[in-house]
């Protein structure tokens, strides 16, 4: 039993100085200045979204549209954030986990970023954090992954197994899962945003900057997994003043 206890001290004490060697890192890397920038919102592709042709650009340039839609009653001044976004990244690529099932490891997720975010030179107070995930393909019913499948592709087929040849048809077709389009992507984009109360932080709080995130999840490449885009979305407002960083700082100090 002492043993076992032994085990679970070393294990979370490792755990804790590794989460703690990345907020110092993460630190370090964000830039030393802010850098505030207009974005584009005037999103116009159409039709099926293939991430290995089309990237996520007209993903962002769908979320920009409904952050400027959100906040419209300050749409001319809402301006991205360059410390905002390479938190975020840095988030996204170094955290495997983003969107934590239980309540405990959410905070313990927006504690990381926050003491992150504290020691950077950012112009803008942190508001909130949003995860969310975005399915690239439809789901219906049971699915396969043929490794064999062509590159470029996430080789992914209808039904549990590859179909079996027969005489009266020898080279059976797999039928490829479908990809959605960009009109339903950015239904689900809007979704979430409702889902996760971004649009609630527009309409209570003084919204000034944003930064996020959008990376596909390479965990569910190569594999009978439905793939994903990860986003960050990190809102800001008007900087804390001393005495608001000194309290937080205190409730965050035994975080990691």
């Amino acid at each position: 039993m002492r043993r076992f206890f032994f085990i679970l001290f070393v294990q979370f004490s490792i755990g804790c100085f590794a989460q703690s060697e990345f907020v110092r890192n993460a630190q370090c890397q964000l830039p030393r200045r802010d850098s505030l920038f207009s974005f584009q919102a005037d999103a116009s592709a159409s039709g099926k979204y293939n991430y290995f042709s089309d990237s996520t650009e007209q993903v962002e340039q769908l979320l920009n549209k409904l952050l400027k839609k959100a906040d419209r009653n300050r749409a001319d001044t809402l301006r991205q954030s360059l410390v905002l976004t390479e938190l975020a990244t840095l988030c996204v690529k170094q955290i495997h986990v983003i969107m934590p099932t239980g309540n405990e490891r959410k905070k313990r997720l927006e504690k990381r970023i926050r003491r992150i975010f504290f020691g950077s030179s950012c112009s803008f107070g942190l508001i909130e954090v949003v995860s969310f995930e975005i399915p690239l393909v439809k789901q219906q019913g049971h699915f396969h992954y043929n490794k064999n499948g062509p590159e470029g592709g996430f080789n992914l087929y209808e039904g549990k197994t590859k179909p079996k040849k027969t005489k009266e048809d020898p080279e059976p077709e797999e039928v490829p899962l479908d990809f959605y389009t960009y009109e339903q992507i950015q239904q689900r984009i809007h979704r979430e945003l409702s889902r996760r109360k971004a649009y609630r932080y527009f309409n209570e709080k003084q919204v000034a900057a944003f930064g996020y995130c959008i990376q596909l999840d390479k965990s569910t490449l190569h594999t009978s997994k439905i793939p994903k885009l990860k986003v960050l979305l990190i809102l800001g407002e008007k900087r804390f003043s001393y005495k608001q960083r000194k309290s937080f700082n205190k409730k965050t100090s035994f975080a990691s």
